[in-house]
């Protein structure tokens, strides 16, 4: 199985309340080593690393569900910068300052906006299957299936079962809870998001990130293919890039154990 607690990980979520009483969820490892926070991806929530936890035990591992995902409230804003402010105030509230991000897609986007705004606090930066420039094209099918989606979303539905659609074997039973999470965003949230993506351009804000970065892809990503992969490679100061042969867009649920095992490496030579 990718993760033999999924059933309790709703349960283990603490909640903060940011300014406005806008309540975040969250999960603490509780772990004695450096802290990792983890951003996870569009319409995921932080159930996205529970098969990394075990084996990033080594480090205290922060893992928010980000604002208008899984029990989080809705922020000011659903734009990538929006996403940072709001995990900016989450980390002052619990007081952390010194940080090792790790991001996927959505979530590496906010990594990366964070880094750029407390290069003084982000010691490592680690980007799954991300993008500079996310947007998906006004007219590509997949804006005109997410344009379309409308509240109640349909978690067994033929949308969600291609969003979640893997390119190697991932245990059913997790895809499932990660699809009735997804269907439980209302279509608001989706389509603002999606608009977001649409005017998102990280390029300038890469160039201001000083801590060293990993970038992890997929060579059979559907949504940020080799051309984002060579955009990455490029952008920022200090980068080391990694390609997975016939991995798709989440590899860290395709293959925790490898993933884990490059970040863990990284970071290591960091500390």
């Amino acid at each position: 199985m990718i993760c033999s607690a999924e059933d309790d990980w709703h349960r283990r979520k603490q909640r903060v309340e940011l300014p406005g009483g806008r309540p975040i969820a969250f999960v603490d490892s509780g772990g004695s080593g450096p802290a990792l926070l983890l951003l996870h991806g569009f319409s995921d929530t932080s159930r996205s690393y529970c098969a990394l936890e075990p084996i990033l035990s080594g480090y205290r591992l922060i893992i928010p569900d980000l604002p208008g995902h899984g029990h989080s409230a809705m922020g000011d804003g659903v734009r990538v910068s929006d996403f940072a402010a709001s995990v900016e105030q989450f980390l002052a509230f619990l007081g952390i300052s010194q940080i090792a991000v790790i991001g996927h897609s959505m979530g590496a986007m906010t990594a990366i906006e964070i880094a750029a705004r407390r290069r003084d606090d982000v010691s490592a930066l680690v980007l799954l299957s991300a993008s500079l420039t996310p947007n998906f094209g006004s007219s590509s099918p997949l804006t005109r299936e997410i344009r379309a989606l409308r509240d109640p979303i349909d978690p067994d539905g033929q949308f969600l079962r291609e969003w979640y659609s893997c390119s190697r074997p991932v245990e059913p039973g997790f895809l499932s809870k990660m699809k009735r999470d997804a269907a439980a965003m209302p279509a608001a949230v989706w389509h603002g998001i999606l608009e977001g993506f649409a005017e998102t351009d990280l390029r300038q804000t890469a160039m201001r990130v000083t801590a060293p970065v990993l970038c992890i892809g997929g060579s059979a990503d559907p949504l940020f293919g080799g051309s984002h992969r060579e955009a990455l490679a490029q952008a920022f100061p200090s980068v080391q890039s990694i390609t997975l042969e016939g991995y798709g867009h989440n590899p860290h649920w395709e293959d925790p154990q490898r993933v884990s095992a490059l970040i863990v490496s990284f970071l290591r030579r960091q500390e």
